[in-house]
């Protein structure tokens, strides 16, 4: 019934534009405006208006809004922008959301100041085109039904001949022509029949086009579809099982088929999150009818024959596009602007909803060569093809523009290379013989002049300048570190001799030295007097469980804290962090999941609102010894630890806590970590497992599963999913992934026979890491040289890490930051743990350890046994009938999404509940997928490799589902 009413008004609509008087050229000071509503002082001009296409076609007018340079206009370039649909507005979106220097951020009211307009660096003209959108129209209805891509580059063309008419003294100007989205067809197509007329005019009367640019653009049906599925697989959106089904059903580029039809009603990942830009929230509001729209769609015919095709956002936040259109439907802007003076009878919309699309080619590749070939050249001759891509995008992914390049075969001439702004990688760029550059925005949308303003108006300076982007760095590590790295090592040998001087820590027995340590008793553990600890109402305790009768001369550190309610009746849970040799309470504790975290350079602890204390008892452990305050008084322990002693010696430390702790010993008991505690934590269940089959009832640990998150498990897959993670979030070149993949044989059990060439390969994909947090790819590094402070050289001290084995051969890889989202937190909680008040009040290093505290060890320099998987370990405690969730979240380029979903196919599992959605706080927190035998596998949107800390109440909402083994909210309400 809505439909029928809309079409009914569309109708009368169309039948009124038949009145419309026509509007001419006009003088352009006409055109100045002045007084607009909400518009901060500004000491640039701006005019918009109405330009009529007459002699041939006085019927149609184009609207368009035009801002002078902020400064010497004269010798500024001209630039014309176009957004995409077809049928959407360069005002309401590219001028009035990404780039133009008026933003509207409110709900119709004042106008934002944008400090990264592109109107610094050039004149910018907004053109909404072709009729029907917008302001524009034309008073022949006939005009709104036959509208293509044809229509709109000879229309945009006309337009700009009596433009220049207007404003003549911009004739001279250079000239460029930039987009996004579906103006990866209008730009190229314009850029065209301006290459052509200027070959048949006078030079007087020639456009001096010098080159284009466009962003995330549409530019080749095949590619863009392929490219879509891909993305969605790639960035964990879609199943196994839906990806491989589309593959299978579709030929892409082929005419659709009822067969390729079916196979996407299976490809719902965007039915709750934004396309356009898959990490951010979704508006919720519900005032706005604007998003109940239908927008015209010609490209990707696969996909917009689907219903829910027509229901996704626009752009990065739908409230904002409807605070646009209610600013423009606003009576005194519109008069402000010189727009709607015939009273258009339908409302202004960000996208058209009266026009009909009835012409599109398939591709443009074969016009984006043409002007290549006709000498339209980027970086060597100030002119050229440019084309960008913001790589968090699923409408028009980084994915498809690669697959679409692929295609054009042209010659890499500048490889692939990381670019920067602020000291920060803000992408990476390519460059190919004969003008066309390619670069990724990280981190950005759809729309990049909205998710990356600053990013974006750098890339577009050295675009009009003809300028290579950034290629300087704060650099990750020092130019000295192999220095650094020598007197290091020199210190821990040091610490290593020391070692043997330390005395055993018993349980129940003082040391030999005349130092106060546990008796036994867990009162004498409990904290009291932590410094800068906000006031709980729950107790916490720390200390040492010596590892005897066996080995006494061991000792591990432990941080426990009872739950915040209920404490005898929640269960009791284990975390545990990698590594191998990182803590769990460096970081588990002090940075992601427990109550207190530091935030601040040693000073005052944070109340964590998400700690998972909320729902368990949770108990902290440093294993093995070595790790952080746990240590033993032989150092030949030290050359012989791996994952089987690190299990024996956990199990022992809990068999002994559970004598300091007895009320807990009936409670529910649950393993979990992350990263290599993907060993970890299987080994140890696999122990406690075994052992409680030849024990009496009572003196059994009541195992009843585990969860590990972005977890280390079998390393063939970890190997592969690591690579093609880094290649489909754009990290790394066409030719690096394949040459990785064909010189050394990923998805093969590794040998020591690794080739040269693999080895430089291996090498060079390192490299692409250098300047971002691969645990993290989209957040900043930090480049604070106070977070160093007392202990830096952590940061530089070489890391202890196992697997992957093709990885671990370079030195480089040492060189990665230990974990975590920010290198400066990792230092923050190793100043804190340093303080000797805190040890103090932890009943820490007791026996004054020779060496700093560190979040990961410095003094275990050699894993001696890692098998490479632990798959056949969680399929047999699967069998013996325990729960088991693994989680990623899916923004880890260290222990990717992609390899756990290798590593989960490798298992063979029957799905029993298939992909779909789960929800926290009405949005998409993630996807989830539930294996029959009691395995279930979730990602974590946005999070990176330690969830909690990216997403900690997400992590929360994990957990107590867990636990409580229901399935994860699947509504958003």
């Amino acid at each position: 019934r809505r439909e029928r009413l809309t079409m009914e008004k569309n109708a009368l609509w169309l039948l009124c534009i038949l009145v419309l008087p026509v509007i001419a050229c006009g003088n352009k000071e006409d055109d100045l405006v002045t007084g607009l509503p909400g518009q901060p002082p500004v000491n640039f001009r701006h005019y918009s208006g109405y330009m009529n296409l007459g002699p041939r076609q006085k019927q149609k007018s184009l609207f368009y809004w035009f801002f002078e340079a902020q400064q010497n206009t004269a010798r500024r370039p001209l630039v014309l922008w176009l957004n995409g649909g077809p049928g959407c507005s360069a005002i309401a979106t590219g001028a009035a959301q990404e780039l133009g220097p008026f933003l509207v951020h409110t709900k119709g009211g004042n106008l934002t100041f944008n400090e990264f307009s592109w109107n610094k660096e050039a004149n910018i003209l907004f053109l909404e085109a072709p009729v029907g959108v917008g302001f524009s129209y034309s008073n022949n209805s006939t005009d709104l039904q036959n509208l293509g891509d044809q229509v709109t580059a000879e229309d945009s063309l006309v337009f700009l001949i009596n433009w220049f008419k207007k404003f003549p003294e911009f004739r001279s100007n250079e000239f460029y022509i930039t987009g996004e989205s579906y103006a990866g067809h209008y730009v190229p197509q314009l850029a065209e029949v301006i290459h052509d007329r200027n070959k048949k005019v006078t030079r007087d009367s020639r456009i001096n086009l010098k080159g284009i640019m466009i962003g995330n653009p549409v530019i080749n049906e095949a590619t863009d579809a392929a490219g879509i599925v891909d993305y969605a697989w790639s960035h964990a959106l879609i199943s196994d099982e839906v990806h491989k089904l589309i593959h299978d059903s579709c030929r892409f580029g082929d005419k659709l088929t009822a067969q390729c039809n079916k196979s996407f009603t299976g490809f719902t990942a965007y039915a709750a999150i934004n396309i356009y830009s898959i990490y951010t929230p979704v508006c919720l509001s519900s005032s706005p009818s604007s998003k109940n729209h239908t927008r015209v769609m010609s490209d990707h015919n696969l996909l917009t024959s689907q219903d829910i095709w027509g229901r996704l956002p626009y752009a990065y936040d739908p409230c904002t596009p409807h605070y646009a259109e209610k600013y423009f439907n606003r009576k005194d802007v519109q008069v402000a602007l010189h727009a709607n003076v015939t009273n258009i009878p339908y409302p202004y919309t960000a996208c058209s909803s009266v026009i009909k699309w009835t012409e599109a080619p398939t591709t443009v590749i074969p016009i984006i060569q043409k002007l290549l070939k006709g000498g339209l050249r980027i970086w060597l001759y100030r002119t050229g093809s440019f084309g960008y891509s913001g790589d968090t995008d699923g409408r028009l992914p980084v994915t498809s523009t690669r697959y679409s390049l692929r295609k054009m075969r042209l010659k890499v001439e500048s490889p692939w290379r990381s670019w920067f702004h602020k000291s920060e990688v803000a992408g990476w760029v390519e460059t190919y013989a004969g003008g066309l550059t390619f670069v990724t925005v990280r981190g950005a949308g759809h729309q990049v002049p909205l998710f990356a303003p600053a990013q974006s108006l750098t890339l577009f300076s050295h675009f009009l300048a003809s300028l290579p982007l950034p290629s300087s760095q704060v650099g990750a590590f020092s130019t000295h570190f192999e220095e650094k790295e020598v007197l290091a090592m020199k210190k821990n040998a040091l610490w290593l001799l020391l070692v043997l001087m330390l005395p055993a820590i018993a349980c129940g027995r003082k040391p030999e030295k005349k130092v106060t340590v546990s008796s036994g008793r867990k009162e004498e553990d409990l904290v009291t007097g932590l410094p800068g600890q906000p006031p709980v109402n729950f107790r916490h305790y720390a200390g040492y469980v010596d590892l005897g009768p066996r080995q006494k001369q061991k000792a591990l550190f432990y941080w426990f804290f009872e739950a915040q309610h209920n404490s005898s009746g929640r269960p009791l849970v284990l975390w545990l962090n990698g590594g191998p040799g990182c803590s769990s309470v460096a970081y588990g504790a002090a940075q992601e999941l427990g109550p207190f975290l530091v935030r601040t350079n040693g000073g005052n602890l944070t109340f964590n609102d998400f700690s998972w204390n909320k729902e368990a008892n949770m108990l902290f452990l440093e294993a093995p010894v070595g790790v952080g305050f746990s240590y033993t008084n032989n150092s030949v322990d030290l050359g012989k630890l791996g994952d089987q002693v690190t299990a024996e010696d956990s199990l022992d430390f809990l068999i002994n806590w559970f004598t300091k702790f007895p009320e807990f010993r009936s409670n529910d008991f649950y393993l979990t970590g992350e990263s290599y505690a993907g060993h970890y934590v299987p080994q140890l269940a696999e122990v406690i497992y075994d052992r409680n089959k030849k024990v009496p009832i009572d003196s059994r640990i009541n195992l009843k599963g585990f969860m590990i998150g972005n977890a280390a498990i079998n390393e063939e897959t970890d190997m592969a999913g690591l690579v093609d993670y880094a290649w489909s979030h754009a990290i790394v070149s066409d030719e690096l992934h394949s040459n990785i993949h064909s010189t050394c044989r990923l998805g093969e059990e590794q040998t020591s026979n690794t080739t040269i060439q693999c080895y430089e390969n291996i090498k060079a994909f390192m490299e692409a890491y250098n300047d971002i947090d691969i645990y993290s790819i989209y957040t900043p590094v930090c480049l604070s040289s106070d977070s160093s402070s007392s202990s830096s050289s952590s940061q530089r001290r070489p890391k202890l890490v196992v697997s992957p084995s093709l990885f671990t051969y370079h030195d480089m890889w040492d060189r990665f930051p230990a974990a975590g989202y920010d290198p400066c937190t990792e230092a923050y909680t190793e100043n804190y743990f340093n303080r000797k008040d805190v040890q103090v009040a932890l009943h820490a290093n007791v026996t004054n350890l020779p060496y700093p505290y560190t979040p990961c060890s410095g003094v275990i320099r050699r894993w001696g046994e890692a098998p490479t998987t632990v798959l056949p370990i969680i399929q047999k405690l699967l069998t013996g009938g325990l729960r088991i969730w693994i989680y990623s979240g899916d923004t880890d380029g260290r222990v990717p999404v992609t390899s756990t979903r290798y590593s989960i196919k490798k298992m063979g599992s029957k799905v029993e509940l298939p992909w779909r959605s789960w929800f926290h706080a009405s949005q998409v927190a993630g996807w989830v997928e539930t294996y029959a035998g009691g395995l279930t596998f979730t990602t974590v949107r946005g999070a990176g490799h330690q969830v909690p800390v990216f997403a900690p109440a997400q992590s929360l909402t994990l957990f107590s589902h867990f636990l409580s083994s229901t399935p994860l909210p699947s509504k958003r309400f």
